[in-house]
């Protein structure tokens, strides 16, 4: 499994304060990434359910996109790979001398420039500030011949349409992906009636989404390059290339400061 954790999330810091949150959960929303916050009762952060539900769906191997100044984050995931009887490998995704990374698909063809045996190998990918659950990653892992990726219903996910925006929207015809949408504006989300999104977790065969990663264009709007825009392109050139898992569940998000205490009450 690859977990992108190497951004710098502007949304969460910039973000509302809710009264409820505490002092400790204030600063570590302002100075660490999204998945190091820590959440529920037991104060770890985000990152640590995830590979928790990974295991439970059969992964051992982990290889977490990070930005260079993550010492803290590296220390702490040295810790877990030792408590949870894993094996964890860092990468890192240069920031090209600017402020922000150059996004998810930058992220990931950058780890594989990394560690060049990934190239052949099928991998999985997914956020770290996205709870996932452990039949998700089940599904993904049991398809062999395709790529894959979940569909999520939108209705299941108890998000407003707003958060739908940062989504993206997936057209499916059968088993398979047809087009993906990234960061519908509300003219395209009102127009679809029954929606599913993508919350960035697929299955990938490295040897077909290498070359798509490495020739991302770089968005007009967002400036980066998206794992959804390399994933179009692909399926332009090989319209059976992307299987679809449809999938009717909530999946906890920490985009916002308010997110926080909603993923410590989910997990508890």
């Amino acid at each position: 499994m690859i977990i992108m954790a190497a951004g710098v999330s502007s949304r969460m810091k910039d973000s509302t304060v809710p009264k409820e949150i505490s002092q400790n959960l204030i600063n570590q929303s302002n100075q660490r990434v999204k998945g190091f916050i820590q959440a529920g009762e037991g104060n770890e952060p985000i990152i640590f359910y995830i590979i928790k539900n990974c295991i439970s769906a059969g992964v051992k191997n982990f290889y977490i996109i990070l930005s260079n100044n993550s010492d803290e984050f590296q220390d702490y995931l040295k810790k877990i790979e030792i408590k949870l009887s894993i094996k964890i490998k860092f990468g890192f995704q240069d920031f090209y001398g600017k402020l922000k990374p150059m996004g998810t698909a930058d992220a990931i063809f950058q780890l594989i420039n990394q560690y060049k045996k990934l190239r052949n190998k099928r991998f999985l990918v997914c956020n770290s500030d996205n709870l996932y659950s452990s039949h998700a990653i089940k599904l993904l892992l049991a398809e062999t011949k395709y790529n894959s990726m979940i569909a999520y219903n939108f209705d299941c996910l108890k998000f407003s349409e707003e958060r739908l925006a940062t989504f993206s929207i997936l057209k499916i015809k059968g088993k398979f992906l047809e087009r993906i949408i990234e960061k519908p504006d509300m003219k395209i989300i009102k127009s679809n009636s029954k929606k599913f999104v993508s919350m960035n977790i697929f299955s990938f065969k490295g040897e077909m989404i290498y070359e798509y990663l490495k020739h991302c264009p770089i968005s007009k709007e967002r400036g980066e390059k998206e794992i959804a825009t390399a994933l179009q392109n692909m399926i332009l050139d090989n319209k059976r290339s992307m299987i679809v898992f449809h999938l009717c569940e909530h999946v906890p998000d920490l985009t916002f400061k308010e997110d926080i205490d909603k993923i410590s009450k989910f997990l508890n």
